[in-house]
């Protein structure tokens, strides 16, 4: 399989989105069993393997502390202790579940985005969805994506045999279905290039 989209991720005014940016989940930090009074800790992000940030972090009764350092404008670097408070919330079967509060808004949400200089809810730093910035092409790109997973193979892998224990006519339905996407992606390639338009057929 291939052709002109495949293997690569085509992008045009390409907004930065949530999934993007550095996060601090409370749902991680509960899974962790870091929601402790008077815990503190590291988190830290990585991509390909190698660390892209990091902040510390102190649990109190009340509130979460973030203590971090982040470029400004000028490019200065700066001491950053920003104290997130804690909001509660009654479960239906006894007990409740923790909350952030957003530092700025104090929109109860259970994830804060480090886009900038602090870590704020994702509708005060403006950040949509993934899914919400996508054209149709990035739509068809996700889609082949999940196929050429489920065949066991990368985005710039041809598939040249059944995946071990698949039956031949799943498999026989994803590759045609692949080379579906494919072809639409191609199409959507070939239209925003303006190739159609100059040749007059659209």
């Amino acid at each position: 399989m291939g052709g002109l989209g495949s293997g690569n991720w085509y992008r045009w005014d390409k907004k930065t989105t949530a999934e993007e940016v550095h996060r601090v989940d409370i749902r991680y930090l509960k899974k962790q069993g870091y929601l402790v009074s008077g815990y503190s800790g590291w988190l830290r992000w990585s991509c390909g393997g190698e660390e892209t940030g990091s902040i510390k972090f102190q649990v109190e009764s009340d509130c979460l502390v973030l203590i971090y350092r982040s470029r400004v404008a000028g490019g200065e670097w700066v001491d950053i202790r920003e104290t997130v408070w804690f909001d509660r919330t009654p479960c239906n079967y006894g007990g409740e579940r923790l909350w952030l509060s957003c530092p700025d808004c104090g929109k109860r949400v259970a994830v804060l985005y480090g886009h900038g200089p602090r870590f704020l809810c994702r509708h005060c730093h403006g950040l949509p969805y993934g899914s919400q910035n996508e054209t149709r092409l990035d739509r068809m790109h996700r889609k082949a994506r999940k196929i050429r997973k489920r065949l066991g193979a990368s985005d710039d892998q041809i598939v040249w045999e059944k995946p071990k224990g698949m039956h031949w006519k799943t498999f026989d339905r994803l590759m045609e279905q692949e080379a579906a996407v494919d072809s639409t992606m191609d199409l959507e390639i070939v239209k925003k290039m303006g190739v159609f338009e100059r040749l007059g057929w659209l």
